[in-house]
């Protein structure tokens, strides 16, 4: 997560968080605050963070937990400009997350999740993996605050641009951090695999962000 007086940027995993958190830092009027990973400190090396309040922590806090943090501090976000979140087409996000877990798998043994992308294929991993439902991420009990701004990952730069100019915050050169190189994700998915990923991201096709696809009863590509 990531704040100053006037927005907040709420991370969902594997959203371009990195890109995102790197462009805010540089678009937004300090003081900033906020956590980033361990991994993100060398990224942003050249953004002085320093100068900033941003530290080495979690940085996928949900809202409602980015609520109670900026609360602590005296702010109050449904007072600030903009909530800024990030969406992805789930099924593209499901691909993205299952290479990045088999990839990083030895360093991450002890965690569950990369334990099961390990062991499995892609439809499989689909069906056993935990998956933190995208709503808590866009809704304060239940609802979604007024100032709640989407980003939709595939038109990051178009929304950015659209933002920068109703806000006037600064429009940075967007960077693209850790892109994927790997087969379009209809190549992976399935009957299976789509059914699984549809209830652990219901929030995002029931709210109308994406709408659900048929895949036929066979993955073409099952975990390269």
């Amino acid at each position: 997560m990531l704040w100053c007086d006037d927005y907040l940027f709420v991370h969902y995993p594997k959203t371009a968080g990195k890109t995102l958190t790197r462009f805010f830092v540089q678009a937004w009027p300090r003081p900033i605050a906020g956590y980033i990973s361990k991994g993100q400190v060398n990224e942003l090396a050249d953004c002085e963070l320093e100068k900033t309040g941003i530290v080495v922590g979690r940085g996928h806090e949900n809202l409602s937990q980015s609520d109670e943090i900026v609360s602590a501090q005296g702010g109050d976000i449904r007072k600030m400009k903009g909530i800024f979140c990030c969406i992805r087409n789930p099924y593209d996000l499901m691909v993205s997350n299952y290479h990045f877990m088999r990839q990083t798998y030895k360093a991450n043994m002890e965690r569950p999740n990369f334990v099961i992308a390990h062991e499995n294929d892609f439809t499989s991993y689909c069906e056993k993996v935990g998956v933190s439902s995208p709503k808590n991420w866009m809704t304060i009990d239940g609802e979604q605050p007024d100032n709640l701004q989407i980003i939709r990952f595939e038109q990051m730069n178009d929304d950015l641009n659209r933002y920068s100019e109703k806000f006037g915050f600064d429009m940075p050169v967007l960077g693209h951090l850790n892109a994927s190189k790997r087969a379009h994700y209809s190549e992976y998915m399935c009957d299976r695999s789509e059914q699984a990923i549809a209830k652990k991201f219901a929030y995002w096709f029931d709210e109308g962000y994406y709408e659900r696809e048929s895949f036929g009863d066979k993955a073409q590509l099952k975990s390269a």
